[in-house]
């Protein structure tokens, strides 16, 4: 099976050898929803078992691709929002306008940063990340 993504679609391709000109021949099967993918009816009809699980195992690497593409965007925006978390909470400690609940709702956000930032130090130091590496990395690439 083979797989070509389109626009909006992903084309589920089979080839098979055709020996009338010696050669293999392609032939669209079916259609997947890019937004919504899941094998159509008609698709699991026009397959076999082994054409299936072929499908299936393609939309799940594929799943895993995307949502790793996504998490390794939002990773490189991290930096950038975490001193925009910094920014608030410096101008929160100068005092604002509204008074006790913002000063509630800058408790809870305070929290939670806190748990999400112990967490990701400990996932980044069993990645091998130390600080002392981190540093030592930075020192180098500083240098001529």
């Amino acid at each position: 099976m083979q797989f070509r993504e389109r626009r909006r679609v992903i084309q589920v391709i089979r080839t098979t050898y055709d020996p009338a000109v010696k050669r293999g021949r392609s032939e669209v099967v079916g259609k997947i929803d890019k937004d919504a993918p899941a094998i159509p009816e008609k698709l699991r009809k026009s397959c076999s078992a082994e054409e299936l699980a072929e499908i299936e195992s393609w939309l799940a690497e594929r799943e895993t691709a995307i949502r790793t593409e996504n998490i390794r965007d939002e990773t490189g925006l991290l930096a950038q929002r975490m001193r925009q978390a910094a920014d608030y909470f410096r101008h929160h400690a100068q005092g604002t306008s509204q008074g006790r609940m913002d000063d509630a709702q800058a408790a809870l956000h305070a929290a939670e940063i806190q748990l999400a930032w112990e967490d990701l130090k400990k996932a980044i130091r069993k990645a091998g990340y130390s600080e002392s590496r981190l540093a030592k990395e930075k020192e180098e690439r500083s240098s001529p």
